[in-house]
This record gives structure tokens, C-alpha cells and sequence, in this order.
């Protein structure tokens, strides 16, 4: 029984290591059928085929400095409130036009006028202490002049109306600065424009501009018709711009909008930035014109447009490489394989680079470096043209190229020897 069993076994074994010998040659070959379709592509001499390639053309290139910014009104006042108070009615509503002096929000003046009162009658009771001081002090001029007053009494008479006259004006003083205060609990419009209202609820307290943190905020009054972008740009670039250049601007909200702007600011110290510490210059651009549409606050970007070129040979950006002298070149296809030449740049934008020389109009390049070239390649730099001139005696009288004698001193030696080198 045990016999053959063990060959039924066997039988299976045998089955089954035929069965994977045969998936795994099977495998082997299907790999090695697509290995040979892909690697020449990958690695063999047919990837110059797959090297993406473009033809020099003509285009527009303009080189630009693009920065971020936000609109705001040239001229703009913030509104902030001198004093402490109670907000209790709110005259005026946001985007409202408002003109000079008027009012926008009055303050809880409840607690100035209660002590306005209290001061005018303090003012009062000053003012009949003084005019009996005065009474006082007159009658002891006379008996000083009689001589029938002393000194001392003359003397405390007179501090003592001078003391009443000083209580006085105190007290008016006081008045005065109260009533200064009461004044301010009107906050009006210190000039024509729109008022940018921020969100204030009636019954709100509010902190003067004197406080720590610069008060409550509580709007703006612009000019909405002359409109400007502050933008903060590199301290590499901003040497690059000058007052009175022209900008593009364009709001990010409405992107058919296209306007124009004129440099009128670049400030004269850096700002740096938290993040990164990058260090910028606020620069200001005021919009040609305006539209009714845009509102301070807005995102806009702006170009500064550095230089600018018409119908200029050109190449897209990957297609030009460098050497580590900066020596520019491209690979140019010549029948089935490229050819490396050097070219001269000129601009370039954040798709083209404009080609001075080395190329012509319809040439096909790589937009890749090729397989045959791998690592620094020497490109040969043409030496300057130096024009052949005809030698000339110098005035010594002797040849060019043959140094003359030492000439002797003033003391009358001969000069040194040349240091040998």
C-alpha cells in the first residue's frame, strides 16, 4: 500500500515543479520581448528621436518685474477718536459721500456736561473771591498810605488777591479744556470724500488715539477717485525701476480689467518681511484712470515692464543652457542627431529668451540636453578682433617691445635694476 502512495506523490511533485518552471519561463520571455521594444527608446541611440525639439521663431518678449499689491485712495484719513467714550448715534453709513465737518457719530456726553456745570460754578465762586480779595487789598493801599497799616497785613492782602485772581483763571483753564473735550464727542469728516465706516454698533465703548495700541479704528474718509497699489518689491529689483515708469496693473478680481499706472513713489529705507527676513521697498503706482467698480482693499498685480522687443529671434527658456562661464549654447538638430552651438542672449520674459546671434529664423533645437552629450561640454568662445596697426618708433628712439634703459635720478645716480619677478 505504502508503494504506491509514494510514487502518487512523487507524480505531483514532479506536475507541479514543471508547472512553475513553465510560468516562469514564460514570464522571462514576455519581459525580455518588451525590455527590447523600450530599452533602445531608453537607453540605445533612438532616444534622440524622443527629444522634444522646437523651431526659432519670431515673438514679442518683454522682460517684467511682477509684484502683488492692494489697492488704496491716494488721499484717505483714518478716523480715530480723541477721547474715551460710549458710542450713541451713528449719523452715517458706509460707502456714504460725505463732505467737510460733517458729522459722522457722537459720543455719551452726559459725564462732560455734568462736569462743565460743576466747573462753571466753581468758576463763580473764584470769581467772587477774587473781586473781594480785591475789595480787601484796596482798602489796605489806602491805610498804607496813611500809614496806619502794617507791612505784613499790606503783604498778605496782596498774596492773598493774587492767590484768588490765579484760582480763577485755574477754574476758566479747566472749563475751557472741558469744553474742548465736549467738542470732540462729534466725530465729523476732516474733508470731502467716502466714508469706509467700520462695523460700530450703537452703545459700543470706544479707546482714544492715545492709548497703547493706537485706539479704536473706526473708519476712513477717501478720495475714491484717484486710486494707487502699494506693493513691496525685492531690493534686487527695485534699482531697476525709477520714478515716472509706466505699470500695468490688473485687479485679480475683475481680469479683464486692464489699466495703466505711473510710478510715483519708491520709498528710500527697506522694510523686512517676518517669514523670511526678505528685505523690500514699498513702491506706490497711482492708476491713470479710475472705475467705479474697484474698491480699496482689492488684490491687484502689477508688471513693471523693463525692456521690450517686437518680431525678436527667439527660443523658449528650456531650450538654452549654460556653461560655468556662462557661455550660452543650444543643440541644433542636424540630420539624425544634434550639434551643440554657442548663441548670444538678450532678454527674456517667463517663456522666451531673445537670440542675438548664432541662430537663424526656422532652426530646430532641443528642448532637452541629449544623450551623446552628458556633462560640461567646452564650448569654444570666439577671441575679440584686433585690428593689425602699423608699429611706430617712440620718442626715445627705441623699437616697440624692447624696454629702454634706466633712466638716472635726480641725484644724478643711475636707477635701480628691475626687481626680478
Amino acid at each position: 500500500m505504502s508503494s504506491p502512495a509514494k510514487s502518487s506523490r512523487k507524480s505531483k511533485i514532479i506536475l507541479r515543479t514543471v508547472i512553475v518552471l513553465a510560468v516562469l519561463g514564460g514570464a522571462t520571455w514576455g519581459t525580455r520581448i518588451i525590455w527590447k521594444q523600450i530599452s533602445p527608446g531608453l537607453f540605445g541611440n533612438k532616444r534622440q528621436e524622443k527629444i522634444p525639439t522646437v523651431k526659432v521663431r519670431t515673438a514679442t518678449i518683454a522682460e517684467e518685474i511682477v509684484a502683488v499689491g492692494r489697492l488704496r485712495a491716494v488721499f484717505s484719513t483714518e478716523l480715530r477718536s480723541e477721547i474715551n467714550g460710549r458710542i450713541v448715534k451713528i449719523s452715517a453709513i458706509d460707502g456714504q459721500k460725505v463732505v467737510r465737518n460733517e458729522e459722522i457719530l457722537r459720543l455719551d456726553q452726559q459725564d462732560l456736561l455734568t462736569q462743565i456745570t460743576e466747573m462753571e460754578r466753581s468758576i463763580e465762586a473764584a470769581k467772587l473771591k477774587a473781586q473781594r480779595a480785591r475789595r480787601d487789598y484796596e482798602r489796605l493801599v489806602e491805610l498804607s498810605n496813611r500809614g496806619v497799616v502794617t507791612t505784613k497785613d499790606f503783604e498778605d492782602s496782596r498774596i492773598t488777591f493774587s492767590l484768588s485772581e490765579n484760582d480763577a483763571a485755574i477754574a476758566e483753564a479747566r472749563a475751557a479744556n472741558l469744553r474742548d473735550k465736549l467738542s470732540k464727542t462729534v466725530i465729523r469728516a476732516p474733508h470731502d470724500g467716502t466714508l469706509l465706516l467700520r462695523d460700530l454698533t450703537e452703545g459700543q465703548v470706544i479707546t482714544s488715539a492715545a492709548a497703547q495700541n493706537g485706539g479704536t479704528m473706526l473708519g476712513e474718509v477717501a478720495d475714491l477717485s484717484v486710486l494707487m497699489v502699494r506693493t513691496n518689491i525685492n531690493e534686487i529689483d527695485v534699482a531697476r525701476i525709477k520714478l515716472a515708469d509706466q505699470a500695468r496693473v490688473r485687479v485679480d478680481s475683475m481680469r479683464s480689467l486692464q489699466m495703466t499706472g505711473t510710478v510715483k513713489r519708491m520709498a528710500t529705507s527697506a522694510l523686512e518681511t517676518g517669514a523670511d527676513r526678505t528685505r523690500v521697498f514699498p513702491v506706490d503706482v497711482i492708476l491713470d484712470e479710475s472705475d467705479e467698480r474697484l474698491r480699496p482693499g482689492m488684490s491687484a498685480t502689477v508688471f513693471f515692464t523693463l525692456a521690450r522687443v517686437d518680431e525678436a529671434l527667439a527660443v523658449p527658456l528650456n531650450a538654452v543652457f549654460s556653461t560655468a562661464e556662462s557661455v550660452r549654447y543650444v543643440f541644433i538638430r542636424k540630420g539624425a542627431g544634434f550639434e551643440v552651438h554657442a548663441i548670444e542672449t538678450g532678454i527674456a520674459d517667463t517663456r522666451y529668451v531673445q537670440i542675438l546671434s548664432g541662430l537663424e529664423n526656422g532652426a530646430e533645437v532641443a528642448r532637452m540636453r541629449p544623450l551623446e552629450f552628458e556633462g560640461e561640454i567646452p564650448i569654444p568662445v570666439a577671441a575679440p578682433i584686433v585690428k593689425k596697426t602699423k608699429s611706430r618708433e617712440p620718442a626715445d628712439g627705441f623699437p616697440s617691445g624692447v624696454p629702454p634703459p634706466p633712466r638716472p635720478n635726480k641725484s644724478g645716480g643711475g636707477g635701480k635694476p628691475p626687481r626680478a619677478s
